[in-house]
């Protein structure tokens, strides 16, 4: 964020109101993949600045390995990295249309090929899953219906801090910590003209408009793949930080220094004290948890408690067990319809996880074949039927190993 502000020749200050959504949705949700994605969507953004600025042919290079990063991370991003490298040459070309064609065919090669290669080799469609059929019946009903849920963007990044209207009232806050030096300077009653900023603003624009189109007009979800427009909510809030640096740039009041001092002490002392409660309470889940359990073995995890201030956080858990022991267990990270990692293994050697268990109760027969279930508070009924095969390993706290006396 910084390089690219830099770059603009926006307020630093105020851009440092970007580490308000560091801790953003998706590192609270565990789409890692994403996560990691944003900043190096953000540094593509900023190569694509340098390219522009210098013409140096070695960056037409880093701008196509950083699209072909963003597609192993997450194919989304790669998708929108792509449509923002688009706008942003059509525009530094807009004179001359043979340097935009050579732009064009050239730098995005590489990354159409893995893309097209990747759709078509995917797994075939079950019955019942057509993309379009799905897409068309929801852009024609539910999505008018369900249009302002979306205005949640205003507290989808910090609500975790606290559970229910507290962390509402808090992540409200932080988003509106990113208007108020906007509102104090009201740019809408300055006579404000492109000629002031140059480019700048029109690139930071672009960036900023493709977010907001992907954040308003993507699907909730698509069928294999949930949740999707929620993704693009910090990507969105950072490109406002960007055009709003742009704007501010000459806005140079100390009260601005304080404020922006003053929310991140806020913010740092806050998630300081979320992630020392959380270390705190899961301290005895570590890897001596899964001592004894060889690395060769299958795992599977029933997390019928799976909030932590609200958020369902340990959905993810047994995934520690392939982290810390280079073990086989069940996670949805090969079963997502449109991820890059694809499954190998049949379902019957490592089965579907079903990580919403907490919320969907039943019989899971899958897991019956497994050597071990990690386990997360009480099943809703008992006996619980998923564990009739299998017997207490381990316990610490809410967490629980169960080995298959069958094997």
């Amino acid at each position: 964020m910084f390089l690219v502000i830099k770059e603009l020749k926006g307020n630093p200050w105020y851009g440092l109101l970007a580490i308000l959504f560091t801790y953003n949705y998706n590192v609270s949700f565990g789409f890692v993949g994403f996560a990691v994605s944003i900043p190096v969507l953000i540094f593509l953004f900023y190569t694509i600045l340098l390219y522009i600025r210098t013409g140096k042919v070695y960056l037409t290079v880093v701008i196509a390995s950083l699209l072909l990063l963003l597609f192993f991370m997450h194919a989304q991003n790669a998708l929108m990295g792509l449509v923002m490298y688009g706008f942003m040459l059509l525009y530094h070309f807009r004179r001359s249309v043979k340097q935009l064609l050579i732009h064009a065919v050239t730098v995005p090669v590489p990354l159409v090929i893995i893309i097209f290669t990747w759709w078509y080799t995917r797994d075939e469609q079950q019955p019942g899953e057509s993309t379009f059929d799905y897409l068309v019946d929801y852009y024609t009903s539910s999505y008018f219906t369900e249009f302002l849920m979306r205005a949640r963007i205003i507290v989808f990044d910090n609500f975790q801090l606290r559970d229910g209207l507290p962390g509402l009232v808090i992540a409200t806050f932080f988003f509106l910590c990113v208007l108020i030096p906007l509102v104090a300077y009201q740019p809408w009653k300055r006579k404000i003209s492109l000629s002031q900023f140059g480019p700048n603003l029109i690139y930071a624009g672009i960036f900023f408009l493709i977010t907001f189109a992907c954040y308003l007009f993507v699907p909730d979800k698509l069928p294999g793949q949930t949740p999707l427009f929620q993704r693009f909510c910090t990507i969105a809030i950072l490109s406002l930080i960007i055009v709003g640096s742009i704007l501010l740039r000459d806005y140079n009041r100390s009260w601005l220094k304080y404020f922006v001092i003053f929310t991140v002490v806020i913010y740092t002392v806050l998630w300081s004290e979320y992630i020392i409660s959380f270390n705190r309470e899961n301290r005895n889940f570590d890897p001596e948890f899964f001592e004894g359990v060889g690395p060769d073995a299958t795992l599977a995890g029933l997390i019928y408690e799976s909030r932590y201030r609200g958020r369902k956080v340990y959905i993810h858990f047994p995934n520690y067990y392939i982290v810390w022991k280079g073990g086989i267990a069940a996670s949805k990270i090969i079963d997502y319809r449109f991820g890059v990692v694809r499954r190998t293994s049949t379902k019957d050697m490592l089965p579907y996880y079903h990580e919403l268990i907490g919320d969907d109760y039943g019989y899971q027969p899958q897991y019956q074949n497994l050597d071990y279930l990690l386990v997360r508070g009480a099943a809703p009924e008992k006996p619980d039927s998923n564990l009739n095969s299998f017997v207490l390993e381990k316990r610490s706290g809410p967490w629980a190993l169960y080995k298959n006396t069958r094997k």
